[in-house]
């Protein structure tokens, strides 16, 4: 990639916090399919109809984002790779002129998915989710056995040299929390970046019902006691991809402190397989594509203001999408402040320095 068309979405990419600081609508989550090969407890996602955009729905969802402000996607599912039409989608997005990001499991890696994916212009990060380097534990909170897959995948990823930052997605739970610093290094030792939430309970797609999660008061503030260390490590120039506003937020969340805002609705949205849009990936739809199309999604998401107020108050969660993004837009000095640390230590040790970290 030339280095006009680096500087460009640089420039792009920092626009993103420019919006958020303003509290303005910026960022999107989009479901690609909810047909997913592993059976991940902490997620509800497969539980869902087996639907996934159109490559046409998707190209009318991308110019109705653009022209509500949206300028990053997150591209998740289910598992994007199994989109057999990934390239396509990854060329539709290009053509929009949307940054996105990238999440999989890593085990269902396809080479004509990764070969768009190393083409994209707008690629901003990739995120691999890794939530123990031990089998058993990685089979307990994956629903499958396939650590060894992930692994592999994550090489592929590694040697595809990607435009682009590649982190490790780390859940934690109190099943994993001991493996923190483990995954830290694990990361930092291949040049990656690791990024760290807290698994979220409750009603929603993206948390969970399953008693395996349930935590007793001194497994909650051993995690929190986590989340307060990652925030240090982060200050102190360490590869983590969240600012250490989100683990203190996190560590708020776990010992059941009262939250601030998170902006559902406002600064991000979900669109979800089957076009559904809401204020965020756990609360109900408000709006359809055609809504969006039709210009009057952004109103139905104002309206659900008070939902989103309500489920923060009653059932908070504290997921990287919503929270990460609210806390950046918040403190958007000291977010550059700590990421211009967190970018010259990694160019130090040879890390792929990623391009946008909001």
């Amino acid at each position: 990639m030339s280095a006009v068309a680096t500087a460009v979405r640089r420039a792009r990419a920092a626009a993103v916090v420019w919006r958020l600081g303003r509290g303005r609508l910026a960022a999107a989550s989009v479901n690609l399919l909810n047909r997913c090969n592993q059976a991940c407890p902490m997620c509800e996602v497969r539980g869902g109809p087996d639907v996934a955009l159109s490559l046409e729905d998707l190209g009318r969802a991308a110019r109705a984002l653009r022209g509500m402000g949206v300028t990053v996607v997150e591209l998740s599912g289910g598992e994007p790779f199994l989109r057999r039409d990934l390239p396509e989608v990854i060329r539709l997005l290009d053509a929009t002129g949307l940054l996105y990001t990238f999440n999989t499991n890593g085990t269902a890696i396809a080479d004509p998915g990764l070969a768009a994916l190393r083409a994209g212009r707008g690629l901003l990060q990739v995120a691999l989710s890794l939530d123990s380097l031990d089998r058993e534990r990685y089979r307990l909170l994956r629903g499958s056995d396939q650590l060894d897959q992930a692994l592999a995948g994550l090489e592929r990823l590694r040697a595809a040299r990607l435009p682009a930052a590649l982190k490790v997605n780390f859940a934690m739970s109190r099943h994993n929390q001991e493996e923190a610093p483990a995954l830290l290094a694990f990361a930092r030792d291949r040049g990656l970046f690791l990024s760290v939430f807290p698994v979220n309970q409750g009603p929603g797609a993206h948390r969970s019902s399953a008693g395996i999660f349930d935590a007793s008061a001194e497994e909650r503030e051993a995690m929190a006691a986590r989340f307060e260390d990652l925030a240090r490590l982060r200050r102190g120039g360490e590869p983590l991809w969240e600012p250490s506003a989100f683990y203190l937020a996190a560590a708020a969340f776990l010992r059941r402190a009262p939250l601030a805002a998170c902006r559902a609705g406002e600064l991000y949205l979900d669109l979800r397989a089957d076009g559904a849009v809401a204020p965020c990936v756990d609360l109900p739809a408000v709006a359809t594509l055609a809504d969006l199309e039709a210009g009057t999604a952004a109103a139905a998401l104002r309206a659900a203001h008070g939902a989103a107020v309500a489920c923060r108050r009653d059932t908070p969660c504290c997921y990287t999408c919503t929270v990460n993004l609210a806390e950046t837009g918040a403190h958007p000095l000291r977010w550059a402040v700590e990421t211009a640390r967190v970018l010259a230590v990694a160019w130090w040790r040879g890390a792929r320095v990623p391009e946008a970290r909001a």
